[in-house]
């Protein structure tokens, strides 16, 4: 897990592992409780789209193909929206979210946002796919591990997504 391609991937899965998955209950203003693997797959899954949305931002700017600068903009719009979800069901859960992606992500982001050309397409189309591959995990972990409904929804409607993000990045790589 500590090697780093991914802009969203590792670091996610890694604040999972960090925080831990297991059912201790948070106490929220509300009265309800939220799993500690609620609250750090919101956590992961925000920061996770934050960094999608930044690296979607680089790829219409510095991507060559049109197969990448198209990705890239599907990232945006898709990934904004995903974040509404999660910062919705923080919201409610009363889930403190983080401000801003994992420091991993944001150097991953400047290490490929150095290269030019067919170079940065190539780095930047195995990042996503790494980091998308490592987002379906966790979501499936949630699924799996989650206890909150509020979370595991949002967890369930964003898989299409992030499937489909894959698929188009697979095609890309071809």
């Amino acid at each position: 897990m500590s090697l780093r391609v991914t802009f969203a991937g590792v670091a996610t899965v890694a604040a999972v592992v960090v925080l831990g998955g297991s059912p201790v209950p948070a106490a929220t203003a509300r009265g309800t409780a939220v799993s500690q693997q609620d609250t750090a797959y919101l956590r992961a899954a925000h920061q996770g789209n934050l960094a999608e949305i930044a690296a979607g931002k680089v790829a219409q700017a510095k991507g060559v193909s049109d197969a990448v600068r198209s990705i890239g903009a599907t990232l945006v719009a898709d990934h904004t929206e995903l974040d509404a979800a999660v910062r919705e069901a923080a919201r409610r859960l009363d889930v403190t979210l983080p401000t801003r992606a994992t420091q991993r992500d944001r150097a991953m982001l400047e290490r490929v946002s150095a290269l030019s050309g067919p170079a940065f397409d190539r780095a930047w189309v195995t990042a996503m796919i790494a980091g998308h591959r490592a987002a379906l995990r966790l979501g499936k972990k949630e699924l799996q591990e989650g206890s909150s409904t509020t979370a595991k929804e949002v967890a369930q409607s964003g898989a299409p997504v992030i499937r489909k993000h894959l698929n188009e990045l697979l095609n890309a790589q071809k």
